[in-house]
């Protein structure tokens, strides 16, 4: 078996693992980055299908052009020419639209309302640091203390999935907060132009420039480790070593099945089986031969039953009358993703990891049903249709086919967040799984910026 070696070996191309490779090459370092996929990205990948450029899971970018996706480009001498289109979610419900939390008034009595706005107020004056405060209560125990009537609730909860993908009753307060006075201050949170696939084209623009050895559709089948330290990998029946190896395949994965899990102590074993993911996601792309509703860019649905009760009958396999939804219209943002004429219109809705695959049709047929109500006629215009359901997610991407990764629930997030250094010197672990703190994408990249300052620089 030849060798070769490296300064660093970075397993897995989604966004954590491109960001954390351009830091290391950046730096000076010699990088061999590992992807057993033929097409980088993970979830900001994308397809090319009729003229459709079809994204696989991000649909909006976090803070846009002022967020750490594109700071991490700027700050690494990358140019990349990404314009955003900025766009504020609609919330909706019992088929009316109004705008979180402003349009609650008159929706909730007033002392509610007013309890809301003074969350709002309290949350954006936190500094970062008083934010870590609230990292081990959950949303709806923060929530509580300014208000218990049950549609605030849902309408937060729904505003915390959008963030993070788990409902109030998981979902880190301290992380909620961060999520919120971040976008709030940006106020730029929006669509990249060419779709979000230009984001991964131009971290591989940067991988090519600073001369990462990047290889695709090669799998790493272990991670060496002699003496308690990790020295390498055998990946497509080659080894290669390295002073450090960066795993963007996940805590779980890189610990039972890269490394093995003799190789850390009991306790840490356990620690690492016992993290849960995120929700997982139920998907229906439509690609339609013409523009239904053109003024619709994005809305965000949620349901007034309360939200324990709204989870716990999707787990029964019930599909409430009201369904939480996400619904996306790309080609509404940059035209450039469907060709003239056309209309692209994505929409998921989250479910309990673990539901069973025989209730997710059903569900699958209300969100449709549900996007009919905006596109009349969707199903008819339809060129082509790609339904996703978790077991789907879960072979293209892994980790179960959660929408995140590790979820950013009270116990697991900010200070108590899986910490990226593992006891295995020289085996860190970047992404969606630990570290960092944001919205989707940015949680993965702030864990690259994470790993690279505080464990490299």
């Amino acid at each position: 078996m030849c060798m070769k070696r490296y300064d660093a070996i970075v397993i897995g191309a989604g966004i954590g693992g491109l960001a954390a490779a351009l830091l290391l090459a950046e730096s000076g370092r010699s990088v061999v980055l590992l992807e057993k996929r033929n097409q980088p990205g993970g979830r900001i990948g994308s397809s090319k299908r009729d003229g459709f450029t079809v994204d696989f899971g991000v649909h909006l970018i976090s803070r846009g052009e002022k967020g750490p996706l594109i700071q991490l480009l700027e700050r690494c001498g990358v140019e990349h020419g990404i314009k955003f289109t900025k766009v504020r979610p609609i919330q909706t419900t019992g088929g009316e639209n109004f705008k979180f939390p402003h349009d609650l008034k008159g929706r909730v009595p007033d002392a509610d309302f007013e309890a809301v706005i003074k969350m709002v107020a309290d949350v954006k004056g936190m500094s970062d640091e008083e934010t870590h405060a609230f990292d081990g209560q959950t949303l709806e125990e923060f929530l509580n203390s300014y208000t218990t009537d049950p549609f605030v609730h849902a309408c937060v909860s729904q505003v915390g999935f959008i963030y993070c993908c788990i409902p109030e009753y998981r979902l880190s307060a301290g992380e909620f907060a961060r999520c919120l006075k971040w976008e709030a201050e940006a106020r730029s949170s929006g669509y990249p132009t060419g779709g979000c696939v230009a984001l991964m084209e131009a971290y591989l623009a940067g991988l090519e420039r600073y001369g990462v050895d990047a290889r695709f559709g090669v799998p790493v089948e272990r991670v060496l480790v002699e003496d308690g330290r990790a020295v390498g990998v055998v990946a497509g029946g080659q080894e290669l070593r390295a002073d450090m190896v960066v795993s963007n395949a996940g805590i779980k994965e890189t610990v039972r099945d890269l490394v093995g899990e003799n190789a850390f102590d009991a306790e840490y074993v356990r620690y690492v089986e016992g993290l849960e993911i995120s929700f997982v996601s139920i998907i229906a792309r439509f690609a339609l031969d013409t523009v239904i509703s053109p003024d619709i860019k994005m809305l965000s649905g949620f349901s007034s039953v309360p939200v324990k009760e709204y989870n716990d009958r999707l787990m029964r396999g019930e599909v409430p009358e009201e369904l939480n939804s996400f619904i996306v219209v790309p080609s509404s943002f940059d035209p450039s993703v469907a060709p003239a004429g056309k209309q692209l219109v994505m929409m998921t809705t989250a479910v309990p990891a673990g539901i069973k695959d025989e209730y997710c049709p059903a569900i699958l047929d209300a969100l449709v049903a549900l996007a009919e109500e905006h596109f009349p006629g969707l199903q008819e215009h339809a060129l082509f249709v790609e339904r996703v359901y978790p077991s789907d997610a879960a072979r293209i991407m892994g980790e179960d086919g959660a929408g995140i990764g590790i979820a950013q629930q009270a116990g697991q997030a900010g200070i108590d967040r899986p910490p990226i250094k593992t006891p295995v010197e020289g085996l860190y672990i970047v992404g969606a799984e630990a570290g960092g703190s944001g919205v989707g994408t940015e949680l993965a990249v702030n864990s690259a910026i994470e790993f690279f300052d505080t464990c490299v620089a």
